[in-house]
Formats: structure tokens, sequence, C-alpha cells
């Protein structure tokens, strides 16, 4: 067989990595940006005599993880019936809406509808990427596996640096534009507070998105994947996608990694998502719309995600045994109780660190681990069931956290991470004791 032959249908890396890379920068810099835009309108509306909800990012969060609920299950089985390449450009396509809303109508109502669309089109695109990214030769899982989680960390790391320069672009330019490059970056990357920015100097940052994320969506349409058939994921019909969910229903240790890492490990993520802005205003890094430290702790979980990245690629594709899950698992609630406990702005760097480290791991977890100890036909639909049901346990937990902790969303922001760290941590024992009576890792007979 040619590697013509061998490649035919497979993940075309070149176009796969750079436009995950783009999707992250989007992610990303969406996350910089809104909590200090949401500052942004609540300063303006209260210059009106009006108000704006002081909790609005904690009801964002949890309204777009209710989307994973349903949406990895709808992406899986899209994916396995008409293709990974399709459902992730329709994702993309989809996305692009949200920008565009964002500039012509803020409204609270239009926040939370966006929400919701947000965390459905990032369910399909999340699972028919990280499933085409698996749609490699053998000798190229690690390689793919590595590529996609460092993409996170090499995307993202722009998406602060590009959001507090467009921000501050008028304030920037003067030096700039007289050559004074070292005020300019002392003024970029130093704690100093700059002049707070307005509901306008966000417009140009949403702009920018919805062009990239069209270009993203062209790309993978168009080049994202060979032609041909990749031999060992050939499209069914649906009758073999119901024998599939069927297939799944009967396997114990697919059951017993779902529950842990996922229904269990899914608040740990939530908890961060949901209620890190308010952990690092409460230790002041940042104040309504100004930014006060806020761009360095973005920063720092991006880096780390390049790191984490790597350290994936050394273990994908080699089946790992259980205990590699219940080790990502227990690092992973650690490092969440440690943001609660910590008192200082320095203490929540580190913590931060070790958390983003450990995520890249828990992110893999749900997909190519996931993946590996499971037949091949059912790859798509198995991830997509996984991460759905991650998201139903953090939708759970994100309800409850959002009536219990936004009364007062700064003073009580320590206390959702001690609660997911409780669940990670019994999903963590849950597991050590289950692989111990039936072995997760099983020989590659029982999972082929």
């Amino acid at each position: 067989m040619t590697q013509t032959e061998r490649d035919a249908g497979t993940a075309r890396l070149l176009i796969v990595v750079p436009v995950a890379v783009t999707a992250f920068f989007y992610t990303s810099i969406l996350n910089y940006s809104l909590p200090l835009f949401f500052g942004a309108l609540g300063e303006a509306a209260e210059e009106k005599g009006g108000s704006y909800p002081a909790d609005i990012w904690s009801k964002l969060v949890f309204l777009q993880v209710l989307p994973w609920i349903i949406g990895p299950v709808i992406s899986g089985v899209l994916a396995r019936r008409y293709g990974e390449r399709l459902v992730w450009s329709a994702a993309l396509f989809g996305k692009a809406l949200v920008p565009v809303m964002l500039v012509l109508n803020p409204a609270p109502f239009m926040i939370y509808i966006l929400a919701v669309w947000q965390g459905f089109t990032g369910a399909l695109m999340w699972i028919a990427g990280i499933s085409l990214v698996q749609m490699v030769v053998p000798e190229k899982k690690g390689l793919s596996n590595g590529w996609m989680m460092a993409s996170l960390g090499i995307g993202s790391v722009f998406g602060p640096i590009c959001g507090r320069t467009l921000l501050h672009r008028a304030e920037l330019s003067g030096p700039a534009f007289s050559g004074q490059w070292s005020e300019v970056w002392s003024k970029l990357l130093t704690f100093t507070p700059m002049e707070r920015p307005g509901v306008d100097d966000f417009t140009m940052i949403f702009s920018i998105l919805i062009f990239t994320t069209l270009a993203c969506a062209v790309a993978i349409l168009c080049w994202g994947q060979r032609p041909g058939k990749f031999d060992t994921h050939d499209a069914y019909d649906w009758s073999q996608t119901r024998a599939d969910l069927g297939q799944l229903t009967r396997n114990p240790r697919f059951w017993a990694l779902v529950i842990s890492l996922c229904v269990l490990g899914g608040p740990v993520f939530q908890a961060n998502n949901q209620f890190l802005p308010y952990r690092a205003e409460d230790l002041g890094l940042k104040s309504g719309s100004q930014d006060l430290g806020w761009i360095w702790l973005n920063l720092l979980q991006t880096i780390m995600w390049i790191p984490g990245g790597a350290a994936v690629g050394l273990l994908a594709g080699r089946k790992a045994p259980g205990v590699a899950a219940v080790l990502m698992l227990g690092s992973f609630s650690i490092a969440a109780a440690a943001i609660g406990w910590c008192s200082a702005s320095w203490m929540l760097f580190v913590y931060v660190a070790i958390f983003e480290f450990s995520r890249q791991f828990m992110r893999w977890s749900h997909s190519g681990y996931m993946s590996e100890h499971l037949p091949d036909h059912l790859r798509s639909t198995g991830m997509g069931v996984a991460i759905s049901l991650s998201g139903l346990g953090s939708a759970i937990w994100g309800w409850a956290a959002d009536l219990l902790y936004t009364t007062n969303p700064v003073q009580q922001s320590a206390m959702p991470f001690y609660s997911a760290a409780v669940l990670g941590i019994v999903g963590c024992i849950g597991l050590f004791l289950f692989d111990r009576v039936y072995p997760i890792r099983q020989p590659e007979s029982d999972t082929s």
C-alpha cells in the first residue's frame, strides 16, 4: 500500500492545526474581553441611571454549558453519519453569529441566547474536531493529539494580548507612532492600569472574530481532509449508529470512565469557567472593566496549555491504564481546591498554572483517552455521549452554584471551587476502586 493510499480520508494536519489554533484564539479573546465588556456595559448603564446584571458572566457560562448535555451526542451522531469535516465547518459558520450579535445587540436577554448558541456550536466543533484529529495513521496518533492540545495554548496565548492591545489602541497608538516603544511595552505588559475602555472600544475585537471564524469554516470545508475513505472510519447508516449506541450502553468500563471523568469531573471544569473572574476580582486582579492583572492570569492559563498539550502527546496512542485517569482527575480536583483556598494573587497564579496544565489531560481524557479504550467504530459516538454527560454534570452543578454563590459572587468566589473539587475526588476514588476489580486497559482484541 502506498503512502497516498494509507493517507486517504485522513485529516490534513497542516490545515486542521492552524484552524484549531485560530478557533482557540476566538475563545481566548472572548474569555478575556467579555468580563471587561460586561463591566463597561454596567458602567454605561449606571451613567444613564440604569443597571446591568452583575452576575451576567456566571449566568452566561451556566447557559453556555447547557447545550453540552445534548450537543456532543448530536455532533457524534452527525459526524458518524455525514463526516467530521462537514460538522466542524458548519459549527464554525454558526459560531460567527456570536460576535455579530455582540456588536448589534448586547442586551442581557440576547447575551443569554448567544450563550446557548455559543455552547451548542462549541459542542459540535469540539466533538467533530477532536474526532477528525483521531483520523490519522496509527504512528501519527501521538503527534496529532499533541498538536491539537498544544494548539489550545498556542492559539489562546495571543487572545489576551490582542484583546488588551485592541481595547487600548487609542492610548497605545500615540507612543507607537512616535517610536516610544518602551512606553508601549510598559503600558501593555505591566500591571499598571490604563484608561477604562468604553463599550465602543470592543467593536474591533468582535469584527476580527467574525472574519477569522468565517475563514476557518471555509478552510475546513475545502481542505480539512484528504479525499477518499479512511479504512477504519467508514460511514454507516442510521441503523448502525443505533447499534453503536446500544453497544456503548453495555460497556461497563465506558460507564466507569464517563461517570468519574465526565459526570463528576465536569463540575471541576465548570467551577473555573464560571467563577474564576470573580476569584480574580476578589484577589484584586480586575475591577469592573479595568484590568489590574486579569490579562496575566489569562495568559498564564493559555501558556500552560502548551506544555500540557505536549505532555498529552507523550501519553496519547499508548492506551494508558486506568491509573492514568485516576491521576488526571485527582490532580485536577486538588488544583481546583487550591484555587479556592489561596488568599493572595501570587498564590492564585501558582494554582491556576497547575490547574491549567492538568486541564489538558482532562480534555484529552474525555476524547482521545476514552476512544483508545473503545472499538474504533464507536469513537465519535462514544466521545459524543461522554462529553454530553460531562455537560449534564456541569449544568446541574452550574445551576446549583448559580443559586448558591451569585448573591455576592466576589465574596463567595472560593466556595464553588471547594464543592467541585469534592465531586472530583469522589470520582477519583470510585474509578480507582473500579480499576482494581475491572482493569480499564484491556487486551487489544477486546477493543477492536
